[in-house]
């Protein structure tokens, strides 16, 4: 599937997901990959070993080619190890039980240290990498959205390349693909057996929802999970204008296995406001036969009159979930008001 940003065939759809999705960077027989010390620099005269004739290279050669790219353009002095250039994120996402060896942009780097026109050089230099980003160490996303109060925003940067990736969150309904432009997400890696997935799976096959709302939707990783074990009718809604974008793109992806025949987007997100915490504005509506997915922008705290009729299952999944925890009285009315179980995976 191409990137609705870079127009490039880099996103992958459940369709395309072989039996073990983790043979997409599994070693051929001629590959060698050779761990390297994290803690170590990489020696600026160093032969660091291209890709393997199956076109793939160890991601630690990889991350070795960009430290002395780093070197040589003086942003790094030599002595630094070789952990300290970021954060490494593979795409697509999941859960690897070795390091792997990437295909051709198939890496994406978080870092506070690269200057724009070194990352440039990398991008045309290093064809695993798929795109870095720049971020401080603040979490991106909104801030505190308490209604009526001015959140304090923070967002990456995208430095060169691409930086929407692909999840790949394996359930018992098979693989649920997230996307996700990654300057303006927070990492939430898959981990083999997903807790959130399992909590979703868990609650729709125990009470058979017809509505399952996703209040704090983030991508829409659980409000899509809830349609692939069969709830008709999904809302999803959130504040945070990314989360809206990656939303829309996560439908997209996974709509053929779902049977979505229609994707019909009401606003473009990008001329919304970053945050949005009044009544929720409805951004997307997707249906096929028996299903149905609507995209909400706005606060929860608003989404009840715009809520379809049936049996109802509310999933709450905030940033910071121990604060959240905490709203009990909110979480009662809301259960009263809105009907239905309310969990908090």
């Amino acid at each position: 599937m191409k990137c609705s940003c870079c127009g490039e065939d880099h996103i992958i759809c459940p369709g395309d997901i072989i039996s073990r999705p983790s043979e997409i960077f599994a070693s051929c027989p001629q590959c060698n990959p050779k761990p390297r010390q994290k803690e170590k620099p990489v020696s600026p005269v160093e032969d660091i070993p291209g890709p393997c004739k199956c076109g793939r290279r160890f991601i630690d050669d990889v991350m070795a080619d960009i430290y002395q790219i780093l070197n040589e353009e003086g942003v790094l002095n030599g002595s630094e190890p070789l952990s300290s250039i970021g954060t490494p994120l593979i795409c697509p996402g999941l859960f690897l039980r070795r390091p792997p060896m990437l295909p051709p942009r198939s890496l994406l780097i978080i870092s506070d240290l690269i200057p724009v026109p070194v990352a440039k050089i990398a991008y045309k230099k290093i064809p695993e990498l798929l795109g870095i980003v720049y971020h401080s160490h603040e979490i991106p996303g909104p801030g505190d959205v308490t209604s009526g109060q001015k959140p304090s925003i923070n967002e990456g940067i995208l430095l060169c390349g691409c930086d929407v990736r692909a999840d790949i969150f394996l359930s018992g309904s098979g693989p649920v693909v997230v996307i996700k432009k990654q300057a303006d997400m927070h990492i939430e890696f898959p981990k083999g057996i997903d807790p959130k997935i399992s909590s979703v799976e868990k609650h729709v096959r125990r009470l058979h929802p017809e509505v399952f709302i996703d209040a704090c939707a983030g991508p829409g990783t659980l409000g899509i999970t809830a349609a692939h074990f069969g709830v008709p009718r999904i809302v999803m809604c959130d504040v945070w204008h990314a989360s809206i974008w990656s939303a829309i793109q996560t439908i997209r992806v996974n709509q053929r296995k779902l049977g979505i025949t229609r994707i019909n987007i009401l606003e473009d997100i990008e001329q919304r406001p970053p945050v949005w915490t009044e009544k929720p504005i409805l951004i997307c509506d997707a249906t096929g036969e028996g299903i149905s997915i609507q995209l909400y922008h706005g606060s929860y705290e608003f989404l009840g009159p715009y809520l379809p009729e049936g049996k109802r299952l509310t999933v709450f999944d905030p940033f910071n979930k121990e604060s959240f925890r905490k709203k009990d009285q909110f979480l009662a009315a809301w259960s009263e008001k809105v009907g239905g179980e309310v969990f908090i995976p």
